[in-house]
């Protein structure tokens, strides 16, 4: 049984001499070219992209990395390798749970971001490229100020933001704060997952409300934060509606948690601290309108994404 349950011939090459002995071709016949990873890789390249699964090439290549308990740049150097049985049937499930919208992440249970690893449950949104804006802005800020900066990372999730800037800042404190239970047990996993645990305090609060046991930690340098901010009743892509619903939708605006982050920040920011947020699309303007109107920040500088979407903010405060 072949792994898809299908297998394409590819044309016989024209024979022109009599060289070509008659055997060669009814072996060719009779076995048919095995599923070698290069094999595999274009397949289900090509399957995936015909299906609409994001990435096809680099999904491909995560699921058989996974699966074959190798890097995916190990993969390159093992083109001729056959699966075993057992590889290969694994392989088959997790592609046809991708086909199904099920995130390449939740299938293999982590996602690069920062270049670093991260550990991702269905507790937890998964890291996007578009959320390192903020950990570039924080990161910029806190060497212009010099070293011993302090941060709160706002709805942490898995950890990724609070626990990148850790990694870039040697010399920082995070506190990295989530109101979900579950997703405080992933960012204290990936704290220690990349060995920044002992400046990483992760811990269970709603939005700014500082945790008790943190009340040493009286000023910050900069605030990150990426709260919900889909509209109830928002259509979202069939890949999104596997993540928890805690972490993306907030109210009929989409505003409810970050009008209350921009209420928050001002009383815990030192003067000339900054803020960094992600929105929504569409939601630029009346972001910056909140900004302006609490009369706690100077002008804003909105960030645009690897797509030119409006996407995120920094502010400094007065």
């Amino acid at each position: 049984m072949y792994p898809f349950g299908v297998l394409l011939f590819g044309s016989l090459p024209f024979v022109s001499d009599f060289e070509f002995r008659i055997s060669d071709l009814e072996l060719r016949m009779t076995q048919p070219e095995p599923w070698t990873v290069l094999r595999l890789i274009n397949w289900t390249k090509d399957y995936f992209d015909k299906q609409n699964v994001d990435a096809p090439r680099l999904s491909t290549e995560v699921l058989l990395a996974y699966v074959l308990k190798c890097q995916r740049i190990q993969l390159y150097t093992r083109f001729d390798y056959v699966p075993k049985p057992e590889e290969t049937a694994a392989f088959k499930e997790l592609v046809q749970r991708a086909v199904k919208r099920e995130p390449i992440a939740y299938l293999v249970g982590q996602k690069e971001f920062y270049s670093l690893p991260f550990k991702v449950t269905h507790d937890v949104l998964i890291p996007r490229q578009e959320t390192e804006l903020l950990v570039g802005e924080a990161v910029t800020h806190l060497n212009n100020i010099g070293p011993l900066g302090v941060v709160w990372d706002c709805c942490t999730g898995s950890g990724c933001v609070g626990v990148a800037v850790a990694s870039q800042i040697k010399d920082c404190t995070v506190l990295a704060t989530d109101i979900s239970p579950a997703a405080v047990a992933v960012a204290t996993e990936n704290a220690k997952l990349n060995k920044v645990d002992d400046r990483v305090r992760v811990r269970v609060a709603d939005l700014l409300a500082k945790p008790a046991d943190c009340a040493d930690m009286e000023a910050f340098d900069v605030i990150t934060a990426n709260p919900p901010y889909i509209l109830e009743g928002d259509e979202v892509a069939p890949e999104v509606k596997h993540e928890p619903a805690l972490a993306l939708y907030a109210g009929k605006e989409g505003l409810e948690l970050i009008r209350r982050v921009i209420a928050d920040a001002p009383a815990l920011l030192r003067a000339n601290g900054i803020l960094t947020m992600e929105f929504g699309q569409g939601q630029a303007d009346p972001v910056r309108d909140l900004l302006v109107s609490s009369g706690e920040f100077r002008e804003p500088r909105i960030l645009r994404d690897h797509q030119e979407i409006e996407r995120a903010l920094v502010v400094q405060k007065k």
